[in-house]
């Protein structure tokens, strides 16, 4: 009833069948039971250097019959993550064939990633005598008012663009590493280009003495959900509130332009603190084929 067609990563990583998924995940994904999986997932997963290229042709499009896309199976960035499922149509024989599939490109352990509110799969899934375990958490926060506002301390100011080195510099570390980020690839390169589209808002916190101390990108094109990734305060001006006012700053953008709310994938009590709460909950699913 549907045909699986492998991805094909290309060396435009935003090229050929990206923009199919990409106008896939905007339509479906925007929130309910796929809401883990927003659009801007993808395309940070498309500029991300630790894209797991050898594996890319393991997603799958499932098309219908008239060569429409009816669901995608994907990872997310490392194939050690494992499968997520998203549907347009709630067809249970196209939800048992995504499943299958994934079962057999993996042929001994298959990990499936599974939204709580997506009660077919779940269902599914332990009738197939999967075991389950939390795996994430996805937060949200009301924009329907426009964004919290918050008082930087003296001395740091809000900048919404940076250049390369200092952009990549706060994540680097921002995330517990120490000196300097190594300098991506050329098609790494290539493709964080894209994250200078108006789609993907950035804010910073920087210092009197011009050092960038705190970043916050969201993901906003449209449609109700603004993307949260990543959040990143470098370690000597944690606790200060700064990853609050970035948050709150790029939000606040997204909520100009038409956002009712932002989500995050995250456990991380930062999220809570700043007034964000649980929307959907995600589970981990395991299979693991007996070997005779």
């Amino acid at each position: 009833m549907y045909k699986a067609e492998n991805y094909r990563l290309l060396s435009d990583r935003f090229a050929g069948q990206y923009k199919e998924v990409h106008r896939f995940l905007k339509t479906v994904a925007d929130k309910g039971m796929c809401e883990h999986f927003h659009w801007g997932r993808f395309d940070w997963m498309m500029t991300s250097q630790y894209l797991d290229r050898d594996k890319a042709s393991n997603m799958a499009l499932f098309r219908d019959g008239s060569g429409e896309i009816a669901g995608l199976a994907l990872f997310d960035t490392s194939y050690d993550d494992r499968w997520y499922f998203l549907r347009a149509v709630p067809d249970r024989a196209l939800l048992e064939e995504m499943v299958e599939y994934a079962i057999r490109v993996d042929g001994g352990e298959t990990v499936i990633r599974a939204n709580e509110l997506d009660r077919d799969l779940c269902t599914y899934l332990d009738r197939r005598g999967f075991g389950t375990g939390h795996a994430e958490s996805v937060l949200t926060l009301s924009l329907e008012d426009g964004a919290p506002r918050v008082s930087l301390p003296d001395g740091f100011g809000i900048v919404r663009e940076a250049d390369d080195y200092n952009w990549n510099r706060v994540i680097w570390r921002g995330f517990d590493h120490d000196g300097d980020p190594e300098p991506p690839d050329a098609e790494t390169s290539e493709a964080e280009a894209r994250l200078r589209d108006d789609a993907y808002i950035k804010s910073f916190v920087v210092s009197k003495d011009g050092e960038y101390a705190a970043y916050c990108g969201v993901w906003y094109d449209g449609g109700e959900t603004a993307y949260i990734e990543p959040v990143a305060t470098v370690p000597e001006h944690r606790r200060k509130g700064l990853g609050r006012a970035v948050v709150y700053d790029a939000v606040g953008v997204a909520a100009s332009r038409g956002a009712k709310r932002a989500i995050v994938l995250s456990d991380q009590e930062f999220y809570l603190r700043i007034g964000m709460t649980v929307s959907s909950q995600v589970t981990v699913r395991t299979l693991r084929k007996i070997r005779i």
